[in-house]
C-alpha cells in the first residue's frame, strides 16, 4: 500500500468511508471511494493481506470482508458471511485465522473462521455467553485467550482457545478455534465495562467503563490469562458536572446530557499515553501510562467532535482520529510527544452516524 487511509464505518448512513490520511501534515483527503455497507457498526484490518472487515447489525446482521486497492485504498466486496446475532464490535484474533464479534442485544459472541485468503466462512459459532449486553471481544497478543466485555453485568472474562483448521479459499471448510470460559473479574456495579485494550506485550489490559467513566487496569497472567486489577482512575473530571449513566436497551432512551456516556479507549503506538472518549460532553481525556507500571496519570480533558463514538492512533503513533456521531465529522489531532497534548490539524465530513475508525498504513 501506498498511503495510509483511514476508513469510517457510519452506521445511519450505511457506508465505509475512504480518506486519505497524511501523517506529516495530519490532513485528512476524501476518497470518492467509499462503499455501502447496511448498518454498519464495526470496522477491523488485516493490513497485510490487504482486506478490511466489516461489522453489521443489518436484516439478516453478517461479517463481510472488504478487499482494499493498494494503490488509492477503495474497497470492493471480497466474502460475506451471515450472523444469527447483531454486532456491536468485531476483533481479528492474534493469528488473523478468526474474526471475534461481540453482540450487545443477544449478549453472545460469535466466531467466524478466515481461510487461508483471509476471507470469511460460514457458519458462525457461538460462545458462552460473557454476560448482559457484551461490548467488546479482544484477542490476547499470544493468541491464547480471548477477553470479552459484559457491560449488562459489569464483568470482563477471559476464554482459553483451542486452534482451528483453515485451508484455502478452495479447499474445504475452515473452522474457528473454539472457545472455553476460564474466568472472570467483576467489576463495580453498574458502572459498565465497555471497551477493553492491552498493551503491547500483553501484560496489562485497560478497561474503559461506559457508566462511570472509570478506566481499570489489569495485570494480566500469561499463563492463565487471569486479571488483578492493580488501578481504577475517573476519566471524567467532576468539573464536567455529570452524574452516572445507564446502561442502554435497544430502542430505549440514551444517557441524557448530564450522564456520564463514555465509549472508546485507545493507547499511542509507543504506549506513552492513553485516551477515552465521553459522548454526553463531547470530549477526549488523556492519560500518561508509568512504562513500570502501567499505571495511568490524568492530564486533561479535550472538547472534540459531537458524541464521540469512536477513536483510533494512527500507525505513526503521532495522531488521534475521533469521529462524532452526531457530528458527521472525523478530525484528526497531533498527540504532542512531550505532554500529551491534543492539537486539531484537519477534519473533514463524513455519512451520517460515524461509529468506528480504522487506520490502513503501509506495510
Amino acid at each position: 500500500m501506498s498511503q495510509t487511509h483511514v476508513y469510517v464505518g457510519c452506521a445511519t448512513a450505511g457506508t465505509v468511508d475512504v480518506f486519505a490520511f497524511d501523517p506529516q501534515a495530519g490532513t485528512l483527503t476524501p476518497s470518492a471511494h467509499s462503499v455501502e455497507v447496511d448498518a454498519v457498526r464495526s470496522l477491523a484490518a488485516n493490513a497485510g493481506r490487504g482486506l478490511l472487515y466489516t461489522g453489521s447489525s443489518g436484516k439478516p446482521p453478517a461479517l463481510a470482508a472488504l478487499r482494499i486497492d493498494p494503490t488509492n485504498g477503495a474497497l470492493t466486496p471480497a466474502g460475506r458471511v451471515e450472523l444469527a446475532d447483531s454486532t456491536a464490535y468485531i476483533s481479528l484474533d492474534a493469528d488473523g485465522a478468526t474474526i471475534r464479534s461481540a453482540s450487545y442485544h443477544q449478549d453472545v459472541l460469535n466466531s467466524v473462521a478466515l481461510d487461508a485468503d483471509g476471507l470469511p466462512v460460514a457458519p458462525a459459532t457461538r460462545a458462552p455467553s460473557p454476560g448482559e449486553k457484551a461490548h467488546s471481544v479482544r484477542s490476547s497478543p499470544d493468541g491464547r485467550f480471548v477477553y470479552a466485555a459484559a457491560l449488562g453485568s459489569d464483568r470482563v472474562v477471559w476464554y482459553s482457545v483451542s486452534a482451528g483448521a483453515t485451508e484455502g479459499h478452495d479447499g474445504g471448510a475452515s473452522t474457528a478455534g473454539s472457545l472455553t470460559l476460564a474466568g472472570s473479574v467483576d467489576a463495580a456495579p453498574g458502572s459498565g465495562p465497555r471497551h477493553l485494550i492491552f498493551n503491547a506485550d500483553g501484560s496489562r489490559v485497560y478497561v474503559v467503563h461506559e457508566m462511570s467513566g472509570e478506566v481499570a487496569v489489569y495485570e494480566r497472567d500469561a499463563g492463565t490469562g487471569a486479571l488483578t486489577e492493580t488501578q481504577r482512575i475517573d476519566s471524567v473530571p467532576a468539573s464536567l458536572g455529570l452524574v452516572p449513566g445507564f446502561a442502554r436497551n435497544p430502542g430505549g432512551p440514551v444517557p441524557g446530557p448530564d450522564a456520564i456516556w463514555c465509549a472508546d479507549i485507545r493507547l499511542g503506538a509507543d504506549g506513552r499515553y492513553l485516551f477515552t472518549t465521553e459522548r454526553s460532553t463531547s470530549t477526549v481525556s488523556t492519560f500518561e501510562v508509568d512504562p513500570a507500571t502501567g499505571h495511568l496519570t490524568y492530564l486533561r480533558t479535550t472538547d472534540t467532535e459531537q458524541q464521540p463514538r469512536g477513536a483510533a492512533v494512527d500507525a505513526t503513533g503521532t495522531h488521534l482520529l475521533v469521529c462524532g456521531e452526531k457530528s458527521g465529522h472525523v478530525s484528526a489531532c497531533r498527540i504532542d510527544p512531550a505532554d500529551g497534548t491534543l492539537t486539531a490539524t484537519d477534519r473533514a465530513a463524513t455519512g451520517a452516524g460515524p461509529l468506528w475508525i480504522e487506520v490502513v498504513a503501509p506495510e
